[in-house]
C-alpha cells in the first residue's frame, strides 16, 4: 500500500510539473485602474488558458476564467481603499499549474497618478496657470485623496537651469515676477500629501507674456520723435504733391479766357490786309512862314506853281490818314 501511495504522489508530481506556472506576475495600476499582467513561455501548448482571481479579507473572487489573454482587469471589482492579493494559474485539459500570488496591493497607495493638464493664459503682462486634475479610471482624484498639492516649475524658455518652483493647492494661480514679451515654460505634477508620493510630470507648455502697460520714458520719447518726423514728412509730401497736381491742372485746364474780339477774330476768316490800331495823333495847327529875298522873288514866282501842287498833295495825304484813323476807330473792340 505504501508503494501504491508513493506511485500516486509521483504521478501527481509529474502532472503538476508538466504545466508551467505563469511568470512575472505584476499588478499595473494607473490612475486607480488595476490590471494584473503575466508572462508565459511561447513554446508551450497553444491551447493553454488562464484563470485570475482576487482575495481580500472579505472573500475570494474569480474575475477572469479560462481566457487566453495574459492580463486581467480588476478595476471594477476592487475598491480603491481595499487591500487585495491577486493570483493567476495556467490550465490545460483539466489540469492546472500552481497559483502564483502577488503581494498585498492597495489602489490608493500603490497606483501611479498621471500628469495634470495645463492651460496658460497671458494678459497684461501676467501669466495665469490653470491646472486640470488627472482623470481617474475609478472615482475622482479629490474623492480619493483629501489633500492634493501641485508642484509647479516654470522658467524662461531656453533657460532651464534657472527653474523656479512653486507649490499650490489651488487649480488656478498667477506666476510672479514675469518680464513682458517673454516666453515662459511651465511643468507640473500632483503630489499626494498622505503618502508623500509624486505623480507623473506633465508635458512642458510654453507661452509668451504680453505688455504690462508700463512704458519706459526713453521709449515714449523715441516714439514721439519718430511720430513727429513721420507726420512732418507726410505733410510736406502732401503739400508738394498737391502743388504739382495743381500746376498740372492749371496747365491743361487754364482759368484765363480770350477776349471776345479775339475769339471773333479767330473764328472769322482773315481780312485781305492787316491794320494796326494806333492812338490818333492830335493835328497841330500852324501857318507857314516863308522868308524870301528880293533876288529870289523871281525864282519864287517860277516855283510857286510846283509848291502849290506839293501843298495840295500834303493836304490830300493828311485827309487820307484821318479817314484811315476813323475807320480803325470804328472797328469792333
Amino acid at each position: 500500500m505504501a508503494f501504491a501511495l508513493l506511485s500516486g504522489l509521483c504521478a501527481l508530481s509529474v502532472v503538476l510539473a508538466v504545466i508551467p506556472d505563469p511568470a512575472n506576475v505584476t499588478v499595473v495600476s494607473y490612475n486607480l485602474g488595476v490590471v494584473l499582467e503575466w508572462d508565459y513561455p511561447h513554446e508551450w501548448h497553444e491551447n493553454v488558458t488562464f484563470t485570475a482571481s482576487s482575495s481580500s479579507y472579505k472573500a475570494n473572487k474569480i474575475v477572469c476564467a479560462n481566457q487566453t489573454e495574459r492580463r486581467c482587469d480588476f478595476t471594477k471589482d476592487v475598491h480603491h481603499f481595499g487591500t487585495y492579493v491577486f493570483k493567476v494559474r495556467a490550465e490545460l485539459q483539466g489540469e492546472a499549474s500552481r497559483w502564483v500570488n502577488t503581494s498585498d496591493f492597495s489602489a490608493d497607495k500603490h497606483t501611479i497618478i498621471g500628469p495634470p493638464g495645463i492651460t496658460l493664459y497671458s494678459k497684461d503682462g501676467d501669466m495665469e496657470v490653470e491646472l486640470q486634475d488627472p482623470v481617474m479610471r475609478a472615482s475622482t482624484l479629490r474623492e480619493v485623496y483629501s489633500m492634493v498639492t501641485y508642484n509647479i516649475t516654470f522658467w524662461k524658455e531656453g533657460q532651464e537651469e534657472e527653474k523656479i518652483k512653486k507649490n499650490t493647492e489651488q487649480t488656478r494661480l498667477m506666476l510672479p515676477n514675469l518680464q513682458p514679451w517673454t516666453n515662459y515654460c511651465v511643468q507640473a505634477q500632483v503630489y499626494i500629501n498622505a503618502y508623500t508620493r509624486n505623480g507623473e510630470l506633465s508635458k512642458v507648455v510654453c507661452k509668451a507674456t504680453t505688455s504690462n502697460g508700463n512704458v519706459e520714458p526713453g521709449v515714449v520719447a523715441v516714439v514721439l520723435v519718430v511720430s513727429f518726423l513721420v507726420t512732418s514728412t507726410c505733410i510736406l509730401l502732401t503739400f508738394f504733391t498737391g502743388r504739382v497736381v495743381y500746376r498740372g491742372l492749371r496747365f491743361f485746364y487754364p482759368n484765363a479766357k480770350l477776349p471776345e474780339h479775339f475769339k471773333q477774330y479767330l473764328i472769322e476768316p482773315p481780312p485781305s490786309s492787316f491794320f494796326v490800331k494806333s492812338i490818333p495823333q492830335v493835328k497841330e495847327q500852324f501857318d507857314p512862314i516863308v522868308i524870301v529875298s528880293e533876288d529870289a522873288v523871281e525864282r519864287t514866282d517860277a516855283t510857286e506853281e510846283p509848291r502849290e501842287t506839293e501843298e495840295q498833295n500834303v493836304e490830300e495825304s493828311a485827309k487820307d490818314k484821318i479817314e484811315m484813323e476813323k475807320d480803325l476807330l470804328l472797328l469792333p473792340a
